[in-house]
Parts: structure tokens; sequence; C-alpha cells
């Protein structure tokens, strides 16, 4: 009976001691992944002497060319060039040529980006992120910017902030199509 009792006290031990490790696996994550990308961020503008103020929904607008046609607005179809990265530099999509070869990445350029400028409806739900869609309206046709895009304007929960190089090649308003 000695016996038995040592048995189901170590199989009761046991029990208790992988559950505690069970439970200890699946604790909730307590990194604070926002603050991470925040201070990611905040080195980033401060290494790139970047002074700008962001919109109230986050992005970083920073314009290089202000472009001569007419500013781009919700309902328009509009054409880009762009080229997108993490801020660590690091590519994610580009329909720029030059891009796609500096960064080594042309197949993946060739097969499902290729050389044509992206043509879309502003506006129109799942065609850019937000933070794209939102910077656009700050530019007009043959503009260039910079837009650095949080997550939360970029793709939620990823907690990556992205940086794209825009060009605004044409604005057509719905009048003139």
């Amino acid at each position: 009976m000695e016996k038995t009792g040592k048995f189901i006290f170590l199989g009761i031990l046991t029990i208790a001691l992988s559950q505690l490790l069970l439970v200890s696996c699946f604790e909730e994550d307590k990194t604070d992944y926002a603050a991470q990308e925040r201070a990611i961020l905040d080195k980033f503008l401060l290494d790139n002497n970047i002074t700008e103020q962001p919109t109230a929904s986050g992005l970083y607008f920073l314009p290089d060319d202000t472009g001569s046609g007419p500013f781009a607005e919700l309902g328009d179809t509009v054409s880009i060039y762009f080229a997108g990265f993490q801020l660590n530099g690091q590519i994610i999509a580009t329909n720029i040529e030059s891009v796609a070869i500096e960064h080594n990445v042309e197949e993946y350029y060739q097969i499902y980006i290729g050389p044509d400028p992206f043509v879309f409806v502003l506006g129109d739900p799942g065609n850019v992120i937000p933070g794209i869609e939102e910077g656009l309206t700050y530019m007009k046709a043959g503009g260039t910017a910079t837009m650095i895009i949080p997550s939360d304007i970029a793709i939620p929960g990823t907690f990556i902030t992205l940086l794209y190089d825009i060009e605004l090649l044409e604005v057509i308003k719905p009048s003139a199509k």
C-alpha cells in the first residue's frame, strides 16, 4: 500500500507540474509591441532628422515634389509608382523595376507586380492601406512623397511601421472618365 501511495503521489505531482508548465507556456505575452514599434519609429525619425509632425492619424507625410496637376480626392482614379519598405530597409513591394533590381526582388516583381503603374479608385476598399490612401489626398498629380505609416493605419496588429515612396502619376476625376 505504501508503494502504491508513492506512485499516486508521484503521478499527481507529475500531473501538477506538467499543468504548471503548460499554463506558463500559454500565459499572455506581456511584451508591449506598440511601445517597441514607437521606439523604433522614434529612433528612425531622429536618425533621419525628420522633424515633421504626424497627421491626426499618425501618418508622416513628407512631400518631395508637389506636382502641378489636380489634387487626388476620394473617388478619383489614380495611378502610382511605389516602393514600400520596413523601417529597417527591407523591401516589401514595388512596381519600380530599378528598385526591384536594387533590392534583388526581380523575380517577385516580374511575377506579382510588374512594371505598370498601379491604377485604382481612391477610396474603394481593399486597394491600398489606409495610410497610403490618406497620403495620396495630400498630393497633386506629378508629385512625389515619402509616407511613414505606423501599423495602425498600415496593417493593424503587425506593429511594423512602413515607409512608402510614392509618385502620383495621374489623377482622373470621375467626370472625366
